[in-house]
């Protein structure tokens, strides 16, 4: 068995007891808590019907005292009512006299000299059930006299020494009983008076409508005239208290919560200090597992540390013997780790180098190859030119042909030369530039001179954004003229006939940018990364008409690099054009002091 499960079981056995013998006592508390609750719940509903009890004794004491009236005894009707007229009071109460046929004598809500009309049909049963009683009879809710209106009355027997009998009827609005009930309780309880049918009279509640019949648990309830408390609808709870007075119901209801929250709280309260305890003891059981068997698995674990990965750090436990052991072993495979760390790296770097060997080596071949072809070229037109010098007869024509032929070959080599030696310098750090204030204007307009011919030879389209602004930078002309010159030659050279190029000089803030944007063949994807690295060479077509030797974009980079600027290439793709920006300093003088150095003496354009 595990440790771990072993101290599990001491907690289980230690906690048991403790829970087994805490249910007892808390039940019994949930259940004084809850009895209390509805014990309170009966008292207030008792205390509600007694106060409606008491609207009722008042007006039963009110008719008695009328019934004994000497008017009725003398049979003066007529002062009696007036008598009755002015103990009936507010407008919503009113006071009825018949006799024993059921007539009606006297009513408070009717003019003194109004006729009264013939009610013996309609009140002899009611008449005849009080005189044979002899004791007063509450009504139930009942239409008022009114429109819309609710009333609830008492009628009470008179039976008077002279053998005449009268039935004397008290009643008033069902509004008058709101004031017998408590004001509404902020936590939602309500009292609510239902008559012996079941059917509201008055209620504190927000949404109670008079004549509407209680809910159906209640309903039952008060039809089996069962005092208690009741589960209604709407998560309530009602306590239905009967009056002995009038018969009527008067119902408490509250949320559950009332009389449920504070056993819910009490259990609550049990059962998270149960988990914190349990939770504690877990806790202190897994701390001292975890001690324990990482003290005894320490060893195995760094030995696999040494096969699988990077050894882990010492942990300390405490037990002496146990962390010096795993110290060393730490050691042992912190020491193989890093010499297999330090073998990767080594084999890491001499693949790398091995590849770059490789692409250097690969960069090179087709660099001498081409180189080879560069070279080679020029000789055919030389060799055949040199045989037409040496044939005999030879015309004048034929001479000057043939020495153009030699000079424009030799140029062209010359040129290749130059390159290649311009390329050798910048790379090795042996170029001098010679920095003076010039007209980056006057810079384009030599640059694109020399290139013209190239321009005109593909039917190019040319154009150039300057603006009236001078731009002005700190370099050398010649230099910059050649990076210009390479930028325009390969524009011309990568674009098919009658192509737009544009030559774009903006200024934004303390730099300088010339764009050189051209509509021809574009930039692979995979060569504009390294587009500027030396020997970098786009796609060759078989005739070798594009191409060259990777020497120009790498001479512009470290020119213009040594001018203090930046150069980026920009292309959306094969056949859809490319773009190169230069960003250069502008030079920090005015215009008119530049203009007196200004080295270079072609035309500017505009």
């Amino acid at each position: 068995m595990k440790i771990r499960s072993f101290l599990a079981m001491m907690i289980v056995a230690a906690l048991a007891p403790v829970i087994l013998f805490s249910t007892v006592p808390l039940s019994r508390l949930i259940q004084a808590e809850r009895d209390a609750a509805v014990l309170s719940m009966k008292l207030a509903a008792r205390a509600t019907s007694i106060a409606v009890d008491s609207q009722w004794h008042q007006a039963i004491g009110l008719i008695r005292g009328l019934s004994s009236s000497n008017k009725l005894e003398s049979g003066q009707l007529a002062q009696f009512g007036i008598k009755a007229r002015t103990m009936a009071g507010n407008e919503g109460a009113y006071i009825e006299l018949f006799d024993d046929s059921g007539q009606l004598l006297v009513d408070t809500t009717l003019a003194p000299d109004a006729p009264l009309p013939d009610t013996r049909a309609l009140q002899r049963a009611r008449v005849d059930r009080m005189l044979s009683s002899s004791a007063y009879a509450i009504s139930d809710l009942q239409p008022g006299k009114l429109p819309d209106s609710y009333v609830v009355q008492v009628d009470y027997p008179v039976f008077l020494d002279n053998g005449v009998r009268y039935v004397l009827g008290y009643g008033f609005d069902v509004d008058d009983l709101m004031r017998a009930l408590p004001a509404p309780d902020a936590d939602g309880t309500t009292f609510t008076v239902y008559d012996r049918n079941g059917r509201l009279l008055a209620s504190n509640g927000k949404h109670a409508a008079v004549g509407s019949f209680a809910p159906v648990p209640l309903l039952v309830a008060i039809r089996l005239r069962e005092n208690g408390l009741v589960s209604t609808p709407g998560g309530r709870y009602a306590m239905l208290t009967a009056s002995t007075v009038s018969g009527w119901w008067v119902a408490m209801s509250s949320p559950r919560a009332t009389i449920d929250g504070t056993a819910r709280r009490t259990v609550l309260y049990s059962v998270s200090g149960l988990i914190i305890a349990l939770l504690l003891a877990g806790a202190a059981a897994l701390l001292f597992s975890a001690r324990v068997t990482k003290a005894i698995a320490r060893t195995g674990e760094a030995a696999r540390s040494m096969v699988d990965g990077p050894a882990r750090l010492p942990l300390y436990s405490g037990i002496t013997e146990v962390d010096r052991l795993d110290q060393n072993v730490y050691l042992g495979a912190h020491l193989l780790a890093s010499a297999s760390a330090e073998r990767e790296r080594l084999l890491s770097e001499a693949q790398q180098a091995r590849e770059i060997a490789e692409g250097q080596n690969r960069s090179k071949d087709e660099f001498l190859a081409m180189l080879g072809h560069e070279l080679r070229n020029p000789m055919a037109p030389i060799s055949t030119a040199a045989h037409l010098l040496r044939m005999p007869n030879i015309s004048p024509e034929q001479m000057r042909q043939a020495g153009d032929i030699i000079a424009r070959q030799v140029d062209h080599m010359n040129h290749l030369v130059n390159d290649l030696l311009d390329v050798s310098r910048v790379t090795r750090g042996l170029i001098t530039l010679e920095k003076k204030p010039v007209s980056l204007r006057a810079i384009l307009a030599a640059a694109v001179e020399q290139t013209m011919g190239s321009m005109h030879k593909g039917g190019h389209r040319f154009d150039t954004v300057c603006g009236e602004e001078e731009y002005w930078v700190r370099g050398d002309a010649t230099r910059l003229i050649q990076v210009l010159t390479n930028l325009l030659v390969n524009a011309a050279k990568y674009s098919p006939p009658q192509s737009s190029i544009k030559v774009t000089l903006a200024r934004d803030g303390e730099r300088i940018s010339i764009e050189v944007s051209d509509d021809g063949n574009g930039i692979e994807p995979e060569l504009l990364p390294r587009i500027f690295e030396l020997f970098s060479q786009g796609r060759r077509t078989p005739d070798r008409a594009t191409g060259g030797l990777g020497l120009g974009l790498a001479l512009v980079r470290k020119l213009v690099e040594l001018h203090g600027g930046s150069v980026i290439a920009y292309s959306e793709g094969v056949g859809k054009g490319s773009r190169f920006t230069i960003e250069l300093p502008a030079a920090d003088m005015r215009a008119a002091d530049l203009a007196a150095d200004a080295p270079v003496a072609a035309s500017e354009i505009g």
